[in-house]
């Protein structure tokens, strides 16, 4: 691992290596690995384990959980649900630019789909999640280390296990929306980018409407709560608001960006049929591009 750029999360100072595990150089914690993966959360977050093996068992059984066997396409599968993520994938490279060997944390990655496609693209990339799983998690990841590898670790997106003003950019893919509160996480955007680095937001659900955001999310809780899933990520799920959400990356971000990929006409057509046809405005999929 590159520990120039991992943390202790709890204290953010250097980690090193002893035996199968990580040590925090300024306090001695032991951060062991589960599957291979460091586990670099602070002590009252080892909880959230519990519920992220809750819902990688409900994920799994979804229908639009990413399918396995095509892990190393992803997200170029002919799916309605992957053909949107395949155009923001693309938006995403044009707004980034150049890689130049910049570093790229991805924070609640998955299965690590997007930093094997920054890493394609030259880009150093760290990945995060707290569901370890080898099928709807991290664990699937392994799939790319054959051909374009990357760092990755267990952690929460409430604390970034990374050197302060260590990363160039920063991604929070389909991940926001799983918090009650992202005002830390964006915090610890801007404390683990360098000055000129970039926070991009994407492929979260963001909505005009508050009452259809309240009402799609209780819709998704109540599907995942079916197949068994319960704690945290399962609670904490929302739509946003768009001016909410806006307002919050603003307090850290003061110079922001909205950026609408086109999804295609068939995906336009589509989503305006179902909104007519369930009364309520159906969530965006933007892109936020965050600077100080």
């Amino acid at each position: 691992m590159d520990l120039e750029t991992w943390a202790c999360p709890v204290c953010l100072s250097r980690l090193e290596e002893t035996g199968d595990a990580l040590r925090c150089a300024s306090e001695g914690r032991i951060y062991r690995r589960r599957d291979g993966l460091a586990i670099l959360l602070r002590p009252e977050e080892e909880g959230l384990l519990v519920d992220a093996d809750s819902y990688a068992h409900a994920w799994k059984r979804d229908a639009l959980a990413p399918p396995r066997s095509m892990q190393l396409e992803l997200p170029y599968v002919a799916s309605r649900y992957w053909r949107p993520k395949a155009r923001s994938l693309e938006a995403l490279l044009g707004i980034l630019g150049p890689a130049r060997g910049r570093r790229a944390v991805d924070m609640g990655a998955g299965t690590g789909w997007l930093s094997y496609r920054l890493a394609e693209a030259g880009f150093r990339c760290y990945a995060t999640d707290l569901v370890s799983d080898p099928d709807v998690g991290l664990g699937a990841a392994a799939a790319y280390d054959a051909r374009r590898g990357f760092e990755r670790a267990i952690a929460s997106l409430s604390r970034w296990p990374f050197r302060t003003g260590s990363v160039d950019v920063a991604v929070c893919n389909a991940s926001l929306h799983y918090l009650p509160d992202i005002r830390p996480a964006v915090s610890e955007a801007a404390r683990v980018l360098r000055r000129e680095g970039v926070f991009v937001v994407m492929n979260d659900p963001v909505n005009r409407d508050q009452k259809s955001a309240e009402r799609a999310s209780s819709d998704f809780r109540d599907r995942l709560g079916s197949a068994g899933a319960h704690g945290s990520l399962v609670d904490g799920h929302r739509h946003f608001v768009a001016t909410d959400l806006e307002t919050s990356l603003r307090a850290e971000f003061p110079r922001l960006q909205r950026h609408d990929p086109d999804y295609g006409l068939g995906f336009r057509a589509t989503r305006a049929l179902k909104q007519v046809l369930l009364r309520m405005e159906l969530a965006s999929f933007p892109i936020y591009v965050a600077r100080r």
